[in-house]
């Protein structure tokens, strides 16, 4: 019985390409999203959020300020850099998860990686300054000389807020923080996959001879004429055992 032949189609530019390895398949994170669908999300959330950092700074700074800090003018400047970038390392981690790449994965798990700097930074600057909300009503001037003129604490130690905007940011960035840190292991974990080699393409690096020895068969010309190994001005001159023995 004959097996049918299977027909090649060409790659559709508008469907997934297939993982290198079916051990993709089995990596989840949070417990049952598949891995590569994962970190797919997450990388287009963040060019998302990028993107609006980039069409309006000032909503964004209030929205996301519990999120990610910046009461400082420095943690807003570091967070910013952060999120301008973002809109073209998370392009490359869409890019990356949708066309398993591993390089693109690579770029997009390194820029994570300073956006944890970045946020630590963030809590450098930020945590003596919302500790001390209330002194931006009961001394102004101390902390004026000490942290420099803040509108935004100010306007919360006004209102009355510090303690519920405090509570808030230490709850709210802690959560993203840690949220943060395991997709970047996450997506080491991708990279990791993706750039193993299957089991079926192992290539096991076999204990070959250098190129200075050759082997000949005893089948050759040269060998049953006995002229194997003799140079021209010989074999010109001397007659082939052969020819002797006929």
């Amino acid at each position: 019985r004959e097996r049918p032949l299977l027909a090649w189609r060409p790659p559709s530019s508008t469907a997934m390409p297939s993982e290198p390895s079916t051990e993709v398949y089995q990596q989840t994170m949070f417990v049952c999203m598949p891995l590569r669908l994962g970190v797919l999300l997450f990388a287009g959330f963040n060019l998302a959020t990028s993107l609006m950092y980039c069409a309006d700074k000032s909503y964004f700074e209030y929205a996301f300020r519990h999120f990610t800090g910046g009461y400082a003018l420095s943690s807003r400047v570091a967070i910013g850099t952060v999120e301008v970038t973002g809109a073209a390392f998370g392009l490359l981690g869409v890019l990356g998860a949708w066309h398993c790449k591993p390089s693109y994965i690579q770029w997009f798990n390194g820029w994570q990686m300073m956006r944890m700097a970045a946020w630590l930074f963030m809590y450098y600057v930020d945590i003596p300054l919302v500790l001390h909300c209330e002194g931006w009503v009961d001394a102004v001037e101390a902390m004026t000389q000490k942290y420099g003129w803040n509108d935004i604490l100010y306007q919360v130690a006004m209102s009355g807020h510090c303690s519920n905007d405090r509570n808030k940011f230490f709850v709210q960035s802690t959560l993203t923080f840690m949220v943060f840190s395991y997709i970047v292991l996450a997506t080491s974990r991708y990279q990791d996959v993706l750039s193993r080699v299957p089991k079926h393409l192992l290539r096991v690096p076999k204990d070959l001879s250098t190129g200075i020895y050759y082997a000949h068969s005893m089948g050759e010309r040269s060998y049953i004429n006995g002229t194997y190994g003799a140079t021209d001005d010989q074999i010109l001159h001397d007659k082939p055992p052969c020819y002797e023995q006929a």
